[in-house]
């Protein structure tokens, strides 16, 4: 599954939880910041462990 953010094609490994909005598949560096935001919450993928450290 791609990104959800608009012209991002990189593959989705974290699931947000967004109270005020529809979840959305991020990618990691997409999650890194829009993770920061007060209420959100990031449920990584188990699956893709070196997508997320950059490893």
């Amino acid at each position: 599954m791609e990104c959800a953010e608009p012209e991002c094609t990189r593959r989705a490994v974290v699931e947000l939880h967004i109270p005020w909005a529809a979840n959305k598949h991020v990618c990691a560096p997409h999650a890194r910041v829009l993770g920061r935001q007060d209420g959100v919450v990031a449920d990584p993928d188990p699956d893709s462990g070196s997508e997320l450290t950059g490893s």
